[in-house]
Order: structure tokens, then C-alpha cells, then sequence
């Protein structure tokens, strides 16, 4: 491996440090607070750990084809201290501000839908429900209207009134007879 070499991949390195941490930084400003349990953060921490490796060790194939040395280690580290003393406080500031634009039109994406989607769904479920609702209530009306003309002879026929109030005490004797106390 030549000197040019070794120089590209120490400063390849030192990038890959830096940008480790700047993921870092992401990854602790987006973990949600309810996924803090010490199993998913675990799980997490281990994934993301792995996944940097993976990136660690792509970059690091790209550069000299795998050739691992010490000054590799202490490249990482060197550019993951050079981001945290330098561009971080920067880096965090840019970073809320693209978080607060993000959830900002994720906002406006879900106004959208319930503007444009939702709400004319609703109003077409009620629509429909109320014109249901008149049909079933006029149809209702008119097999009552139907079965009182019909009824109506029948029942003046049987005697009317007096059956209607025979009928009640035949069906009150038989349950105080089911139904009496011993």
C-alpha cells in the first residue's frame, strides 16, 4: 500500500468518524421517548452499532480494500472528536430546524388527507345514512298506514276496545297465576 494511499484512507476514515457521530446525533434526537425501555434502546443501540460498522467497513473496502491498520482506529476517532468539539453544536441546530420542517409538512400532508379524503367521506357516510334513514322511516309510515286500513275493520270487528281490554286481563291473570308468590 503507498504513502497516498495510507493518507486517503486516514482521511476517509476521519469522515467516516465524523459522520458515525453525526448519526449518532440523529439517531438520539429521533428516538422516541416511549421506545426508551431498556430492551428496544438495547436493541436499538446494537442495530445501529452494527449498521455503522457495515459502513465503517464499506467505506474502508472502497478505500485500500480492506486493509485494516491501527491508525484506521485512530482515524475514526480522531474525525468523531473533531466533529464533536467542532460542527456539532451547528450540525444540532440545522438538524432541529429540518425536524421542525419535517413534521411540519407532515402536519400539512395529514390536513390534506382529512381535508380532502377524509371529511367527504364522513359527509357521504352521513349523507347516505340520513337517506337511508328517511326511506326506512317512510317505508315504516306506510305499512302502518297499510296495516291500519287493513287492521282497522278487523279490530272494530272482534270488538274493538272491550277485546283489547279482555285480552289485558286474560294475559294479567295468566301471569299473576306463573308468577305467584308461595
Amino acid at each position: 500500500m503507498t504513502l497516498d494511499v495510507q493518507f486517503q484512507t486516514f482521511f476517509a476514515m476521519m469522515i467516516a468518524g465524523a459522520a458515525i457521530a453525526a448519526q449518532l446525533d440523529v439517531y438520539h434526537r429521533c428516538l422516541p421517548q416511549a421506545a426508551r425501555s431498556k430492551w428496544r434502546q438495547a436493541f436499538g443501540d446494537l442495530c445501529f452499532w452494527i449498521v455503522q460498522a457495515i459502513l465503517v467497513f464499506v467505506v474502508l473496502f472502497q478505500m485500500n480494500d480492506g486493509d485494516l491498520r491501527f491508525y484506521i482506529f485512530l482515524s475514526i476517532i480522531l474525525g468523531f472528536f473533531t466533529y464533536w468539539q467542532t460542527v456539532r453544536p451547528l450540525f444540532l441546530r440545522v438538524l432541529e430546524v429540518v425536524i421542525k420542517v419535517v413534521n411540519t409538512i407532515y402536519a400539512m400532508i395529514l390536513r390534506i388527507f382529512y381535508l380532502f379524503l377524509w371529511t367527504p367521506v364522513v359527509w357521504l357516510y352521513k349523507g347516505t345514512r340520513q337517506v337511508l334513514m328517511i326511506i326506512y322511516q317512510s317505508i315504516r309510515w306506510v305499512l302502518y298506514q297499510v296495516a291500519y286500513l287493513l287492521g282497522r275493520p278487523l279490530y272494530l270487528g272482534v270488538g274493538g276496545p272491550r277485546a283489547v281490554s279482555f285480552v289485558k286481563r286474560w294475559w294479567s291473570r295468566l301471569r299473576n297465576w306463573f308468577y305467584r308468590r308461595r
